[in-house]
């Protein structure tokens, strides 16, 4: 009965921040890069630390990243954007 409990209270949390725990963040804002705290449309959130960064049109040089098209210079290698011809 207790896991019960426990479950209909996660819900009713869920419920009464959905809205807010799911939206997207925009320009400048705080992102983690994950799906609960992600850049809106075409953002990608430049990491400074572990799960803190703002959302960018692109992530800069030294930051981490997934793919090229990630990276202001469109060069990301071993998940690190690096400047162009490097």
């Amino acid at each position: 009965m207790s896991g019960y409990f426990i479950l209909f209270s996660l819900l009713t949390i869920f419920v009464a921040r959905g809205s807010a725990l799911f939206e997207c963040k925009t320009f400048g804002q705080w992102c983690d890069g994950t799906v609960f705290n992600r850049c809106c449309g075409s953002l990608n959130c430049q990491l400074d630390g572990f799960a803190s960064g703002t959302c960018q049109l692109c992530i800069g040089n030294g930051y981490i990243c997934g793919v090229s098209s990630q990276c202001c210079s469109n060069n990301c290698q071993w998940f690190t954007c690096k400047p162009i011809g490097q």
